[in-house]
């Protein structure tokens, strides 16, 4: 019986003034051994031109004479030309076969065998296309693969194969996936958009999307080839590229539907391609998405994300994430007022380590950074107010903290607030939350010292008793058993995710779980051939029974150790914690501050005195 994703006939791009070619068949997954595809054109007098590998159709293209057959994978890109001119934008149309995909091939025609060069190693990047055979032709497997390609939309790719792999080294014509524009080493290539058509099509949510925009790489060491092959993309809505927006119910109905741009993540950290290892023996493809679920599930404003699988130009290219890109648009969407009012502050994502306004100015940042930082001073915590969102500020530092997240916060986060009276501070977002749920011990409550970010305005907060007492008191709500960080709360969203991915992941396993094995076998020794069933099952089945059940007590415990409880003047607190951390030599008789700092005439607050935690009312 004949299974294709059924949607609506595709949509015209509605920026395009004059008419365009339309095909009878519409863009979709098929599993059909061939399809016939007529083109209509719209104009009078027209005659319509076409090519079938991704590059854009001219007046010297193939001639139109009658319906095409298909019989794999084919890119469907046609215009209208009168009197050897092109007077019609392109139509583009993705007809994807399964039994493509199942079997690409590793040289597929006209692509390179080689793609970028390392940045600190030594040697070229080996070029890596095919579907596994090993997994591809196991009975068991093939069709778990194949109910996997269903299971999520598709975001289909195209552009001009040179865009993405010609090695010319020029701003306007060399190939962003050769010229990577790495943080570190050879930049080149960094901030190359080349033009492309993309479309969304089927899952459960029936997508049907076409439209034209720009394309670039993203990220900071995902654009390393020797540490990742599979990079994640930025898509740009320009009027050089088509549309100057996106306007699409892209999250559903209910959220924002216009945007200006669009990641595609490829899941860098804990995944099969990483360089390492352990990430390697980690991979779930859902940490990332579960933090920012976890901040939307607290009531606060978080990156929306939806799951697709990737093609790029026709060739299974992996599961990824779309996620809304944190700019003055998206500011518009989740906070109001226009886009002009929104400041944007953001550590610079490819390769500094200098926080810097993406949008916006960093006026009000600086003057909170130095607000936090006196937050001692009652006149000082009240102004924060204005400055701060204080009750979204703790939920998102107890979410890094149960999460156990190493790779924060001197990167991957972002900040954002509203200019203007109605404005109720800035508020941080879950970014990049890749590097979560390894070790359940995992203690991150007494925060870092990174100039400037999360856990360095949270150290200068804990000065004042108010803030102490309102994060310990939320620190107990969150992560008591029935809390949103106790263990059925985050077990629920954890599993959410594994069941919009749970058949999707044997395609991606398929796609790149031989890299490291058979392709590039680089740092801590050979890789393996990472299967669902034995490796992702064995890393999902240790966070269910060794991390969930455990992690929200150790947590509390570690934060009411560090964090402790007022009760009167002279009392002593848990004489038993030791404050080495902060490396000073107590005198006796005299008192500090809980940073080690000497004061002469203690005023309310927590102090340490003769090596005992006091409470001055």
């Amino acid at each position: 019986m004949k299974r294709i994703v059924t949607v609506a006939l595709m949509a015209l791009m509605t920026w395009a003034a004059t008419a365009q070619p339309r095909f009878d068949l519409p863009h979709g997954l098929y599993d059909e051994a061939s399809l016939t595809v007529g083109i209509t054109p719209q104009g009078a007098d027209s005659e319509i031109r076409y090519t079938t590998d991704g590059s854009e159709p001219t007046a010297q293209s193939t001639l139109y004479t009658e319906p095409l057959l298909l019989t794999s994978t084919t890119l469907l890109r046609a215009v209208e030309v009168k009197n050897g001119s092109v007077v019609s934008p392109v139509t583009t149309a993705t007809y994807i076969f399964v039994n493509s995909v199942l079997n690409q091939p590793n040289n597929p025609e006209g692509y390179p065998a080689k793609w970028g060069k390392y940045s600190q190693i030594t040697g070229t990047a080996v070029a890596d296309y095919e579907m596994d055979p090993e997994m591809t032709g196991d009975s068991e497997l093939r069709p778990k693969i194949i109910e996997g390609l269903w299971q999520l939309p598709i975001l289909s790719l195209v552009s001009d194969k040179e865009n993405f792999f010609s090695r010319v080294n020029d701003e306007e014509k060399g190939g962003i996936y050769i010229y990577t524009g790495p943080p570190v080493g050879d930049a080149t290539g960094h901030g190359w958009t080349r033009p492309a058509s993309i479309e969304l099509f089927g899952g459960p949510q029936r997508h049907d999307l076409t439209i034209d925009c720009g394309m670039r790489l993203h990220g900071g060491h995902g654009r390393l080839a020797e540490k990742n092959p599979k990079h994640s993309f930025r898509l740009v809505f320009k009027d050089e590229y088509g549309p100057d927006k996106l306007e699409y119910p892209l999250f559903g109905e209910d959220e924002p539907q216009v945007f200006k741009q669009l990641v595609l993540r490829c899941h860098f950290g804990n995944s099969w391609q990483h360089w390492m290892e352990g990430n390697r023996q980690e991979a779930q493809y859902t940490r990332d998405v579960w933090a920012r679920r976890m901040q939307r599930k607290m009531g606060h404003t978080s990156v929306n994300a939806l799951y697709v699988h990737l093609f790029l130009n026709g060739m299974y290219w992996g599961l990824y994430n779309i996620a809304e890109r944190v700019d003055g648009q998206f500011g518009k969407d989740h906070l109001g007022g226009k886009k002009s009012d929104i400041d944007v502050i953001k550590i610079e994502e490819d390769g500094g380590n200098h926080i810097e306004a993406a949008e916006g100015t960093l006026d009000a940042w600086e003057e909170m950074l130095e607000t936090a930082a006196d937050a001692a001073d009652a006149q000082s915590y009240a102004k924060l107010d204005t400055l701060l969102d204080i009750d979204a500020f703790i939920d998102y530092m107890l979410i890094n903290q149960y999460a156990g997240n190493t790779d924060w916060d001197h990167h991957n986060w972002y900040a954002l607030r509203r200019r203007g009276q109605d404005s109720q501070g800035f508020r941080f977002l879950c970014w990049d939350t890749e590097i979560i749920f390894e070790n359940v011990d995992e203690n991150l409550s007494a925060g870092s010292k990174h100039k400037g970010a999360p856990t360095t305005i949270f150290q200068g907060l804990l000065k004042n008793n108010d803030f102490a007492a309102r994060y310990r008191a939320r620190a107990k709500e969150l992560l008591a058993d029935d809390g949103l960080l106790g263990e059925t709360s985050v077990v629920e969203v954890w599993d959410s995710l594994y069941n919009t991915i749970s058949t999707a992941i044997y395609d991606e396993s398929a796609r790149w779980g031989d890299y490291r094995r058979d392709v590039h076998q680089y740092a801590y020794g050979a890789g393996k051939l990472y299967t669902v069933d034995k490796y992702y099952m064995r890393e999902r089945n240790r966070l269910l029974t060794e991390y969930f059940p455990y992690r929200s007590k150790k947590v509390l415990t570690q934060i009411l150790a560090y964090v402790l409880e007022p009760t009167a003047i002279g009392a002593t607190l848990k004489d038993n914690v030791q404050y080495s951390m902060f490396n000073v030599q107590y005198s006796k008789d005299k008192w500090y501050t809980l940073q080690g700092i000497e004061v002469k005439q203690p005023t309310k607050g927590i102090y340490i005195r003769n090596g005992k935690k006091v409470f001055v009312k």
